[in-house]
């Protein structure tokens, strides 16, 4: 279903006891922090290059009226995506520990959308459908208007300065309306990979943690050596995870037509942007209940 997606059946733990793995994944570390930070600050300036380059230019070009310029900067910002995921599984391999339990470039806005190191694929998923009903809904309110503009008898319609708008944007305005059947049963099979995919995921790291407790438990081996072991085996799982979605938003931006894998990107990189925004973050933190004692 994914080209690229190996098959992920062959691996079995718990991945959301969090205060167990850190202790696992922490254990005789000897890895510098460097490596670390310096992801941190390439998230920074990727999201920084999302928001102030790239998301503009794409929107600037989503209202122009050429298609093949529209096309193009879907491709730079897809590759932007790409290169993201990319710089993630080195920054994996380098240790994987501060990729699965981030806490210098995460907030606590981010951290409940994350699986396996970063956004859920279902996230992705969800947006497209998010498009494909919003504009069912959209339809239902426009022939509801169309019927009382009818009623009421208002003939008078301004064109003139409304025609170079309507030339601009109603490629865009109608994106998903233009629903064809191969971009409805393509999302389908999207989604019934990940309910195979995503369990086979977690089913791996139960195993790896399993067999590390086991290993551990038995005195057969080192902790140490355990724990390298399992890092081995999580560090693969991340990189597969990634493979996961990257190809889920390959599939969906190459089975949409230009103007709807702009909106896709757009609002993929929006939301992205936008759960960084410090107005939101400091409101967000306003809002947490104290824990009483």
């Amino acid at each position: 279903m994914f080209k690229s997606f190996r098959n992920p059946l062959h691996l079995y733990i718990n991945p959301y006891n969090q205060s167990t793995n850190s202790f696992i994944m922490h254990t005789d570390r000897t890895k510098s922090p460097t490596g670390h930070r310096r992801f941190c600050n390439y998230y920074s300036d990727w999201i920084a290059a999302m928001k102030t380059t790239h998301l503009p230019n794409l929107r600037h070009h989503m209202s122009g009226s050429s298609p093949s310029l529209l096309s193009a900067h879907v491709e730079i910002i897809h590759h932007h995506f790409n290169s993201y995921y990319h710089a993630l599984d080195l920054a994996a391999g380098n240790d994987v520990s501060q990729i699965l339990f981030p806490s210098g470039h995460r907030n606590s806005i981010e951290l409940p959308f994350l699986w396996l190191g970063d956004l859920h694929p279902y996230v992705f998923t969800n947006l497209i459908r998010s498009y494909l009903q919003q504009d069912e809904s959209n339809c239902s309110q426009i022939e509801q208007e169309n019927d009382e503009i009818e009623e009421t008898g208002d003939d008078e319609i301004e064109v003139g300065e409304c025609c170079e708008f309507l030339k601009k944007k109603w490629p865009l305005m109608n994106a998903w309306k233009m629903q064809s059947r191969k971009l409805m049963m393509r999302i389908d099979q999207i989604e019934r990979g990940l309910r195979l995919m995503v369990p086979a995921l977690m089913n791996r790291v139960r195993k790896a943690q399993a067999g590390f407790v086991q290993k551990v438990g038995s005195g057969k081996v080192s902790a140490a050596v355990a724990a390298a072991e399992m890092e081995e085996e999580m560090v693969g799982i991340v990189m597969d995870a990634n493979r996961l979605r990257k190809d889920v938003i390959s599939e969906i931006v190459s089975v949409t037509s230009v103007y709807q894998g702009a909106l896709f990107l757009e609002g993929l990189a929006q939301f992205l942007v936008g759960i960084r925004d410090d107005k939101l973050l400091h409101e967000f933190n306003k809002c947490k209940s104290p824990i009483k004692s």
